[in-house]
């Protein structure tokens, strides 16, 4: 478990967010190139909903990346960037150049590679991509990204990009970063909400045996964060900073 870890605990998801957009303002200020990746889910209605009102927020230099994304098309509900591109895009905070994505026209490797290829144009000269700020959501298997528990891309080390065609959940085919891209990152944040969440997260953050894929989250020279609401964090007996921002 990384020493750097934080949970944090939300009496709403309404805080939650509000702490969030917060943070990204901290954790972008004075930086020229801010680069991060996002996760799809409840994540893209959080955001679209939160930034547009967060003040001091610039989003001028941000590059953002899919931590993972399904290969459909970008009009199919199940695209991550799709969902960005329909919600959050429109506000004006973002522009679409802004956005690092795959092309769902490829077949699932190909499209993996010419993802990482994309990925390294906006980390000239490193091998290893250092992003600013990962933000990751969790299922309730304990899956983070789209990397499930058990599956063998939890071991990869000489990738930083992966395609998966054997998804547990659907759809099959998809992209994703890898465990040293994650954990190369300077700030990764968690967020999950809801009492559904509160079971895998007592195992993740308080259980060290069979590590599921979210607890093999421990950045090697950053700090980890988790972002849970009340439900979520209801079984958690380790420590925690409890948030209230309204």
């Amino acid at each position: 478990m990384s020493s750097h870890r934080q949970i944090r605990v939300f009496p709403s998801p309404a805080e939650l967010a509000l702490s969030l957009s917060q943070l990204l303002v901290h954790e972008s200020k004075g930086v020229d190139c801010f680069r991060i990746g996002l996760s799809g889910g409840s994540l893209v209605q959080l955001l679209s909903r939160e930034l547009p009102k967060t003040a001091g927020l610039n989003t001028e230099g941000w590059k953002v990346a899919m931590c993972d994304e399904r290969l459909v098309p970008f009009s199919d509900p199940e695209s991550t960037y799709g969902e960005y591109k329909r919600q959050l895009v429109p506000l004006g905070l973002l522009s679409e150049s802004q956005f690092i994505v795959i092309d769902p026209s490829l077949p699932v490797e190909d499209a993996a590679a010419d993802y990482e290829k994309k990925l390294r144009e906006i980390f000239p000269g490193n091998d290893l991509p250092k992003f600013d700020l990962l933000i990751l959501g969790i299922g309730p298997d304990g899956h983070t990204a789209s990397l499930f528990p058990g599956h063998p891309l939890l071991e990869v080390t000489d990738k930083i990009v992966a395609p998966i065609s054997d998804s547990p959940k659907p759809p099959p085919e998809r992209v994703t970063l890898t465990l040293p891209v994650i954990n190369a990152a300077k700030t990764v944040v968690f967020v999950a909400t809801g009492e559904g969440k509160a079971t895998v997260l007592k195992r993740i953050l308080q259980e060290e045996s069979d590590p599921l894929p979210a607890a093999r989250v421990s950045p090697v020279n950053g700090k980890l964060l988790w972002f849970l609401d009340e439900p979520a964090a209801r079984d958690l007996t380790c420590p925690v900073e409890k948030h209230s921002v309204l």
